[in-house]
């Protein structure tokens, strides 16, 4: 469910996240995120009330959103896998709650949305996914909410699915 009854927060977040450590997060219901060493100037700006939209590299997919639940901490706990530096454990963190989480096989294909988003005009289209690269984006309220809608629209679409039941005891055969 999207919040509301809330004014539109300060910013817009795009985390992108390896498989591994969206397996990771996913696995704590999305109330985490940490980011690495050399972020901390953006954890500092990340605010209660700002939302996060997920991107998991590799697969090229928009999996899940979440809202900001406090101000930044630092915690070395090691969470989260850093293929780059071991010593560096996602140390600046924010507590999140999920809003949208869509299924495992359901993640919308950014390619399929890439050339609708401002953040993305910058580059080649073909070339769409480099901007991504880099752990921690800032969004327009305007990408965020495009992508969230069809966020919306795979779960909806899925629920829908749910709800039909299958009338096989009603087949008539025809003679």
């Amino acid at each position: 469910m999207l919040p509301s009854g809330r004014g539109m927060p300060g910013s817009h977040w795009l985390i992108s996240l390896s498989p591994e450590n969206y397996a990771i997060t996913h696995g704590m219901h999305f109330s985490l995120l940490g980011l690495r060493t050399r972020h901390r100037k953006k954890a500092e700006r990340v605010a209660v009330g700002d939302r996060v939209l997920y991107y998991v590299l590799y697969e090229r997919i928009f999996p899940a959103t979440a809202t900001v639940t406090s101000a930044y901490f630092e915690d070395r706990h090691p969470t989260w896998i850093n293929q780059e530096r071991r010593d560096d454990p996602f140390p600046y963190r924010v507590h999140t709650q999920p809003n949208l989480v869509l299924e495992p096989g359901e993640g919308l294909d950014a390619e399929a949305i890439a050339p609708r988003l401002l953040y993305l005009k910058r580059w080649a289209p073909e070339q769409w996914f480099l901007a991504l690269q880099g752990e921690v984006h800032l969004l327009s309220a305007q990408d965020f909410l495009l992508v969230e809608r069809e966020l919306q629209r795979i779960a909806e679409t899925r629920q829908s699915r749910r709800e039909r039941v299958p009338h096989a005891g009603l087949r008539r055969e025809i003679a």
